[in-house]
């Protein structure tokens, strides 16, 4: 078996940051383009996992294995689920009560805000009187 080549520009990246646990990606970038070394962000983000510096998750916990597992997958902040509508807004989707609902509910959210509308109004006469 062949033995593993080595990169020089990670060992570059590996000893500096343990002499100095501390470097940031720009001063070890600049020393190693002294060195005629090229040097990116990723490989110092991966030599700063290597040494614990930062914490790495575990190999094998991404989309594919939630997915293997039968888990749902992770959903950003603030999305809604996607599971189905327990308001019952969809049981009435397309019927007559559903269009009446929508109408009211409509016309209830008008007076809201005619009412907000008319107490910035009020404000703002005041303020400028």
């Amino acid at each position: 078996m062949a033995a593993k080549k080595t990169n020089p520009a990670m060992d570059f990246i590996v000893n500096s940051l343990k002499s100095n646990r501390a470097a940031a990606y720009k001063d070890i970038a600049e020393a190693a383009a002294k060195k005629k070394l090229k040097i990116y962000p990723i490989m110092f983000g991966r030599a700063q996992a290597l040494l614990g510096i930062v914490k790495m998750a575990a190999r094998g916990e991404g989309k594919a294995a939630r997915k293997k597992a039968g888990l749902p997958p992770k959903r950003g902040p603030g999305r809604p689920r996607k599971n189905a509508d327990t308001s019952g807004g969809a049981a009435f989707a397309g019927t007559i009560e559903g269009i009446v609902a929508a109408v009211k509910g409509s016309e209830q959210a008008k007076a809201r805000y005619r009412g907000a509308l008319e107490k910035i109004q009020s404000i703002l006469a005041d303020v400028l009187a």
